[in-house]
């Protein structure tokens, strides 16, 4: 009785971790959408080097949602990055140039997660690259 408590105990946060996996694998493989995005100052002082992004729904392409209505409401309003100091001032360029967009996995109901941030239709690890 005691080992089957013990296997229990073993198998159980291991089968939550699975069912955790496979929810977010799922996930990834919704429909793909890209959404404009401009910067803003969220005026927090410890925050280092982070860009924080507003999804902008006036340039964003709403016929890639269903019925080509954007759903405002299943997504966050703001999203922060992480970013070098060394990228800071050109992606900043490019945010206020209204030249990035975020990639979301997106499936209506779900929360969306993010994929990639494209700069100028280019991958953000693309366009580190070329900085470099």
């Amino acid at each position: 009785m005691k080992n089957s408590i013990w296997y229990l105990l073993l198998f159980l946060p291991i089968a939550v971790l699975a069912g955790v996996m496979l929810r977010y694998h799922n996930m990834t493989k919704f429909t793909k959408v890209e959404v404009a995005v401009q910067g803003y100052d969220p005026k927090d002082f410890f925050s280092g080097y982070y860009m924080s992004l507003r999804l902008d729904w006036k340039n964003t392409d709403c016929g890639q949602f269903a019925d080509g209505i954007c759903p405002e409401k299943d997504f966050r309003n703001a999203y922060t990055f992480y970013i070098k100091r060394e990228q800071s001032e050109k992606l900043t360029e490019k945010v206020n140039a209204g030249k990035v967009t975020l990639q979301f996995s997106y499936q209506h109901e779900f929360e969306p997660i993010i994929t990639d941030l494209f700069v100028d239709g280019k991958s953000f690890m693309d366009f580190v690259k070329e900085q470099e």
